[in-house]
């Protein structure tokens, strides 16, 4: 779980007397109105702070600690990653903040239209994970404006209704003053050094950063096959919650300072508190020290209170290299843990997010990609035995639109196929879990191939299995397509191609097929470089044939079954090699990963 940790001093002696119970709202001594503070308002606030005292108190021991080393460092704050579950609320703080929900419902029923009040009902009923409630607090908003549309953009976002989310964000933002605006919208700490770089020198207002900013949550995406955009609905949110914070208590009872501010953009916002209660005499160590906290003479007891964001949380904005260019990276750009991770999201339907075992290849149509993904997936045991959806999400370079193909009710194996305008492309498959909040994930580059200075260029190779006859295209090779790279040494592998530029009138082509083991060498292009200039030396399955391109077309679409049940369980590399007369050879390859039978 991420944490962070702050020491709170108290006096022992202080700590008990300061317990105090939540009363009714207007209710002070012997039932007056508090003589205090004299006001609804005052009073709303009051209860809510002796909640936070309450809380404080009855905070369950952690079982975790501060690492040696913190992950960030914020000011005073120490932030740390970490996995591990913490202690489970008590049910008496449950319970206390069911009336403090109670007593704030009273507040709001006397003043309606007090902003404080409102964040604080909506505030406490999504920490209560009463979402919908929340929704409906925040609908009875009664000041207007872009506060109350705020609130409601948080609750639809709780709710996982992102697209409502993001719509009702984009009203409340075009009603706020230009410079909240661009606070809102600045996203600049989540990026690492390049990309913030690249956004800072442009000025708020600038429709090139709004470009920027708009593309980089198109990208940021966990899922793009999810309707909205949950990451930008998620960073509108905390934006939410740090003025649902701002002049309100909470369990590290030291107001809302711009450090913790920082945090909470950052990593969102604490669902878990605990605390460690440790001896200290003389002064106070800095980790997680605010300002002005000093210890006394001769001893007091320390409350470090430990706070946990939602986990799995992972890297929320991609590294900036991977924005300039999408459709050149591949898949470890992608990594979930990247760093360095300036920014983390949990997404609550992604409690696991593995890797999604497939095939892709992609075909020239005219002036369009088509793209065609099948996958498998059995092998990621998080899924097994749940309904399943699958999309697969192709976008050009710019993330101003999504080419989409889904399946509900998706099998565990399955093919998808989407066109997309010829060009740099990036590609996202997914198969989710809804039930068990659980995805699986392919993303990467997705290029059309191309060569350099050749008149006939390469599709990429498609693997499908053979079913009696040959396919004529890559749209009745697809359904038949295998569902990942990996397969069994005792069938016969299809291999479905496609050149494009070749002469109408028929040409000569020599067509090369071969099967070679991949090298173990470091690094992709090395390990393929050697393979090919091995393939003649060793080739446990090739075959050679003389061809004749299409007529009347510039495409000429081919496939080949392969015997490769001599293959030894490892890593190959199918090599395809096709000459015509007056250009150099093209080749096109693809991995595959031979398993016993």
């Amino acid at each position: 779980m991420p944490v962070r940790r702050i020491a709170i001093l108290l006096a022992v002696s202080a700590s008990v007397a300061g317990a105090q119970i939540i009363r009714a709202p207007g209710a002070g001594a012997g039932g007056a109105t508090d003589a205090t503070l004299g006001n609804t308002l005052g009073e709303a606030h009051r209860t809510q702070g002796e909640f936070e005292r309450y809380r404080l108190l009855h905070l369950p021991s952690a079982r975790t600690s501060a690492p040696a080393n913190c992950d960030e460092r914020v000011g005073n704050w120490c932030y740390w990653y970490d996995e591990r579950p913490g202690p489970p609320e008590p049910k008496e703080i449950a319970d206390a903040r069911a009336q403090l929900i109670l007593s704030l419902d009273a507040f709001a029923h006397e003043m309606p239209e007090d902003r404080w009040i409102s964040a604080q009902r909506v505030r406490y009923l999504a920490e209560s994970e009463r979402y919908a409630e929340a929704l409906t607090a925040a609908k009875e908003c009664g000041t207007g404006g872009w506060w109350c549309d705020i609130l409601i953009g948080f609750s639809y976002h709780m709710l996982g209704e992102d697209a409502r989310s993001d719509s009702v964000y984009a009203v409340a933002l075009q009603q706020m003053m230009p410079r909240d605006r661009c606070q809102w919208r600045d996203f600049s700490m989540l990026l690492d050094d390049d990309a913030r770089q690249q956004y800072r020198r442009l000025p708020c207002g600038d429709p090139k950063r709004t470009a920027i900013e708009d593309r980089t949550f198109a990208l940021a995406r966990t899922l793009y096959g999810r309707p909205g955009n949950d990451t930008r609905t998620e960073w509108y949110a905390r934006w939410t919650m740090t003025l649902m914070l701002q002049d309100a208590a909470s369990p590290h009872q030291n107001g809302f300072s711009e450090d913790e501010k920082e945090l909470l953009l950052r990593f969102g916002w604490a669902r878990q508190w605990a605390r460690q209660n440790t001896r200290r005499s003389g002064g106070l160590s800095g980790m997680g020290m605010r300002g002005g906290m000093r210890g006394g003479d001769g001893g007091q007891t320390v409350v470090d209170v430990i706070s946990s964001e939602p986990v799995p949380a992972y890297r929320m904005i991609p590294a900036g290299f991977v924005l300039n260019n999408p459709s050149m990276s591949d898949s470890t750009n992608w990594r979930l843990h990247l760093p360095p991770v300036m920014g983390r999201y949990a997404p609550p339907y992604a409690k696991s997010l593995v890797i999604l075992e497939h095939q892709k290849a992609v075909f020239k149509r005219g002036d369009s990609a088509y793209v065609v993904m099948s996958y498998d997936a059995h092998s990621a045991k998080e899924l097994a035995g749940a309904k399943l959806d699958a999309a697969l999400v192709v976008t050009p370079n710019s993330a101003t639109r999504d080419y989409v193909a889904r399946l509900h009710d998706a099998p565990q194996r399955g093919v998808l196929s989407v066109k997309a305008p010829w060009g740099p492309l990036l590609m996202s498959a997914e198969v989710t879990a809804p039930e068990k909040h659980a995805v699986a994930r392919a993303r990467y580059g997705a290029n059309p191939p191309f060569a350099v200075g050749t008149r006939v260029t390469l599709s990429d190779l498609l693997f499908f299995k053979p079913y009696g006859t040959i396919p004529q295209s890559a749209e009745e090779a697809a359904p038949h397509a295998h569902p990942t790279e990996r397969l069994r040494a005792d069938e016969k592998l299809g291999v479905y191609w496609e050149a494009y530029g070749t002469d109408p009138q028929g040409e000569q082509m020599t067509i090369s097929l071969t099967v070679v083991k991949e090298v173990e060498e470091a690094g992709f292009f090395r390990r393929q470089a050697k393979a090919l200039k091995l393939a003649r030396e060793a080739t446990p399955v090739s075959v050679s044939v003389q061809d004749l391109s299409a007529r009347g077309s510039t495409m000429s679409q081919r496939a080949l079954e392969l015997d490769i049940t001599t293959l030894t369980k490892g890593s190959y590399i199918v090599q395809l090699e096709v000459t015509v007369a007056g250009q150099y050879v093209v080749r096109a390859d693809h991995r595959i990963e031979i398993t016993t039978p």
